[in-house]
């Protein structure tokens, strides 16, 4: 293996967009985990993943306690089964990472401190 070198330095703090992002990627590699102890048969606590009575999976993406409203009045994502639930997981966590979703977590992390001050 040749080693790749490059003449940057890690930053004292990185910014708060980053640091949202990084907090729910983890979030989101610790709900991956879940559903693939689910699809094993496994019951965890603490998944995000819920089925309604049509055994249609749904799928919130939350920050702290309360859920994203990923578009205008939509605050899950609707899937078959567990992969795609998985796969679901998958597709959000890249949309953090690109910044997709930076504005919905500026929202909610506003709303958050809100509620400290009070």
């Amino acid at each position: 293996m040749e080693l790749k070198f490059a003449a940057t330095a890690r930053p004292n703090k990185a910014s708060a967009d980053v640091q949202r992002r990084q907090k729910l990627v983890r979030r989101i590699d610790q709900q991956i985990g879940y559903v693939r102890q689910m699809i094993e048969g496994g019951q965890p606590r603490g998944a995000w993943v819920w089925m309604d009575e049509a055994g249609t999976y749904l799928l919130p993406i939350k920050y702290g306690r309360q859920p994203l409203e990923l578009k205008k009045g939509m605050f899950s994502i609707q899937c078959s089964d567990l992969d795609s639930v998985e796969a679901g997981l998958c597709t959000v966590r890249a949309m953090v990472l690109q910044g997709d979703i930076d504005d919905q977590l500026a929202k909610a992390s506003a709303e958050i401190r809100a509620k400290f001050k009070e």
